[in-house]
């Protein structure tokens, strides 16, 4: 008898972690003897969505970013310990699952609020948080098919982002009150200027694993260090949707190759004074626009939209 996909998701989760648990040893090796298992362990974990059915694309799409996680702190793991140098089997047990910070010796830097100013940010994101949920309730109810797509995606994009928030506040608030520790995810990113802005305010966790990896170790031109940063992170979530999705879209890549070549552009403008709201407007504006292609490939797991794609998607 076949599995029910939400049992053979956990299994398939359980899988991942377990796969993470058994690198744990290798952390004591030296980096250059541990090279081959870590690839190993990183392309099993990688592979582990496949488990299930294709059929089942919301739980594969949850089961590839579970693995991106892990992929990306084994990686980061194996960049930083050796024989002098690797976490407690607890302290490892306990940061695989931390989705607030994914560079591991930068962990003991990360804020730690007093337990009162972690209660109180929980209250009141989760307060925000049903706010916004009841919101993008409403929004999901309306009847979108009278209106023009692109309506809709401007409707259903900032709803998605507005939940999002505060959800993620409420996480970090959560966990922290648990003992854990970890970044901020956001940092006010509706209220970036400029899309370099947001990317330094968006997924911080994330954004300090590619400045660490990614941007820094490229060196050279700002320029060229951001496109290849962006082109790397298109290429994860091409694997993200991919696997779901059973194929590449491209998506994906338009929409952080998009992205890549305005933070370029902007890296280095700090508006102030009177052009800060045109600014902020401007940028909003244009992640709206843009994450057009973002939220194509959501639609391929999901019913996402109740109008169908544009044309020019599909040709």
């Amino acid at each position: 008898m076949p599995l029910h996909p939400p049992v053979l998701f956990l299994i398939i989760l359980a899988l991942e972690y377990l796969v993470a648990l058994a690198f744990y040893p290798t952390l004591a090796w030296d980096r250059r003897r541990r090279w081959p298992l870590t690839v190993f362990a990183i392309g099993l974990i990688a592979l582990t969505p496949l488990g299930l059915p294709a059929t089942a694309a919301f739980h594969r799409l949850l089961a590839a970013i579970n693995a991106t996680a892990l992929m990306v702190k084994l990686y980061d793991l194996h960049m930083t310990c050796g024989p002098a140098l690797r976490p407690t089997f607890a302290a490892y047990v306990a940061y695989l699952p931390n989705w607030l910070s994914v560079v591991w010796r930068k962990l003991p830097a990360a804020p730690r609020p007093t337990r009162r100013e972690n209660a109180r940010r929980l209250f009141v994101s989760l307060l925000q948080a049903a706010a916004a949920m009841a919101l993008f309730v409403g929004v999901w109810r309306f009847p979108w098919q009278s209106v023009p797509f692109f309506v809709e995606h401007a409707a259903k994009a900032f709803t998605v982002f507005l939940t999002l928030i505060p959800v993620t506040h409420a996480h970090t608030a959560l966990w922290r009150l648990a003992g854990g520790r970890g970044l901020d995810p956001m940092d006010c990113p509706l209220l970036a200027a400029t899309p370099a802005q947001f990317w330094r305010r968006y997924n911080r966790p994330a954004q300090q694993f590619f400045d660490e990896y990614i941007y820094r170790r490229i060196g050279g031109p700002p320029l060229r260090a951001i496109v290849i940063t962006f082109a790397v992170s298109a290429a994860v979530h091409e694997y993200v949707f991919g696997i779901p999705i059973g194929r590449v879209q491209g998506y994906q890549t338009l929409f952080f190759m998009t992205q890549g070549l305005a933070v370029a552009a902007t890296f280095r403008l700090r508006p102030t004074g009177r052009r800060v709201w045109p600014a902020i407007a401007a940028t909003f504006l244009f992640n709206l626009a843009s994450s057009v292609f973002f939220f194509a490939s959501v639609q391929g797991v999901l019913p996402f939209y109740a109008n169908a794609l544009p044309a020019w998607f599909t040709r």
